[in-house]
């Protein structure tokens, strides 16, 4: 099993396919990706938890969680788009 790793990539960058956005720093993505199949470059780690939800490295003053903290505390590990009705399903 793989940590669970919060960090943030630089300008122009993209990350591997499986990655989850997680907002951004000032112009910076922050993106979730698993310890096994990293991207190429980081600018900067600011979370690192286990698969059990228990945290052992956090940048100070960073809130962002990862996916195995959201579903310790039963909430979804990434926010799903909203589904729009089609033209047809609409209600007049």
């Amino acid at each position: 099993m793989s940590n669970n790793i919060i960090a943030t990539l630089p300008n122009f960058t993209s990350g591997p396919a499986g990655v989850i956005m997680r907002g951004k720093s000032g112009k910076d993505l922050k993106i979730e990706y698993k310890a096994d199949k990293p991207p190429v470059v980081i600018k900067e780690r600011l979370v690192e938890s286990k698969q059990d939800g228990t945290v052992f490295f956090r940048k100070a003053g960073e809130t962002v969680k990862t996916s195995a903290e959201l579903i310790k505390e039963g909430k979804l590990p990434s926010k799903e788009p909203p589904i729009k009705p089609k033209e047809k399903d609409k209600v007049k």
